[in-house]
């Protein structure tokens, strides 16, 4: 929790001087519509994933999180281009 308040705080404060060219319904570079939408839905999510990963053996979980890594990466590089 410390972290996510000092990042979004950094995310603010990098992003307020260009407040007049930003969407409405943001402070700095964080998005309040983003932040209104995404906090609930991940604190509902959370226990399922937790439940789900304690169900999950420890290999299927290297390989589940390989496979996001490597599709992430694929989606980084085709941005790129």
């Amino acid at each position: 929790m410390p972290v996510t308040i000092v990042g979004t705080a950094g995310y603010v404060l990098a992003g307020w001087r260009l407040m007049s060219v930003l969407p409405p319904l943001s402070l700095g570079f964080v998005s309040l519509i983003g932040v209104g939408l995404i906090a609930p839905l991940s604190s509902v999510a959370a226990p399922y994933g937790a439940r789900m990963a304690h169900r999950l053996a420890k290999r299927q979980l290297e390989i589940a999180f390989g496979v996001f890594l490597v599709l992430a990466s694929l989606r980084f590089v085709a941005s790129m281009l």
